[in-house]
């Protein structure tokens, strides 16, 4: 009897791109051929979080694509991919909560509130006893109160909800750090500036690993490839001991089955460091696809099993 393809429903937010069409296209595109890679046949279609219809009480917890009219439990696997999540954060822990109801693997999950925000990372790690960068957090009312900041310059300035190296400066006083978020309605952390000779992505998809050393172009403090650095990949043995343990109890933690955990090693000391996770890491985008493919499709295909 032949194997029936699986299906795969890919969720999104119109807000992603210019072109949300053709955005959400090619990452079904991206999947379908992450699975192809390890030789899984799947089905992928793709809709909106504005199109869902959700219907709950009265004993009963429906969610329907009013696209289709169909009910998303009929899915064996649930992917969400898309910018602005956190503000329709309501309508995904929905999703996440509806998909675990009906036993369906949903990437990531986010039935437990997860702070996707630079400030909400820092206070996570510390909690959970890892390495990070020190960091503070300032927004103009602190700034205008004349407040001491406790911390040293030169140090890294990012939007809480930065993403691909924007909003992120260098900064080497205190009346820096209040010009630029004077021009700013954004809230920020200032992060300590470890001295280092680039950065590691440690792209996390189940137990799976893909390591990709990152390095800024000449005067640029980032080392995002989005920004112009470039990238190698690394094999394990290479990073320092505890570091890919740490990757992977991090993303465990906050329940990402696919994560980019970002880390840097102090250039003196040899000491690692988390600064941020990811949970929407670049994936058709960036450095090593074809790799990025290979890991992605290894680890889905194995929830389907």
């Amino acid at each position: 009897m032949p194997t029936m393809d699986k299906k795969i429903l890919l969720i999104g937010n119109d807000r992603t791109e210019d072109d949300t069409r053709q955005y959400h296209e090619d990452y079904a595109s991206f999947f379908k051929r992450s699975f192809s890679r390890v030789n899984t046949p799947v089905n992928i279609s793709w809709t909106l979080l504005q199109d869902l219809y959700i219907e709950v009480g009265d004993g009963d917890f429906r969610i329907v694509d009013t696209k289709d009219g169909n009910d998303i439990r009929q899915y064996d696997l649930i992917l969400l991919r898309g910018k602005g999540f956190r503000e329709q954060f309501d309508v995904i822990k929905a999703v996440s909560e509806y998909a675990k109801k009906a036993d369906i693997p949903i990437i990531n999950d986010y039935s437990a509130f997860r702070d996707s925000s630079k400030l909400g990372q820092a206070v996570t790690f510390f909690t959970a006893g890892l390495p990070m960068a020190k960091s503070v957090y300032v927004n103009r009312s602190i700034l205008e109160n004349g407040y001491e900041v406790g911390i040293e310059f030169p140090c890294v300035m990012k939007a809480v909800f930065g993403a691909h190296g924007n909003d992120n400066y260098l900064v080497n006083s205190l009346e820096e750090v209040r010009r630029i978020a004077q021009a700013s309605a954004l809230r920020f952390v200032l992060q300590r500036m470890i001295p280092n000779d680039g950065d590691y992505r440690i792209l996390v998809a189940g137990d799976n690993i893909l390591g990709i050393e990152r390095k800024a172009v000449e005067g640029s403090h980032l080392n995002n490839t989005s920004q112009g650095g470039s990238a190698r990949l690394v094999s394990q043995d290479v990073l320092p001991e505890g570091m890919i343990a740490d990757a992977r109890r991090i993303a465990r933690h906050l329940d990402m089955t696919i994560a980019g955990v970002d880390a840097l090693i102090d250039k003196h000391t040899g000491e690692y460091y988390f600064l941020e996770v990811n949970s929407q890491p670049q994936l058709m985008s960036g450095a090593y696809v074809d790799q990025k493919e290979q890991l992605i499709g290894a680890s889905l295909s194995a929830l389907l099993q």
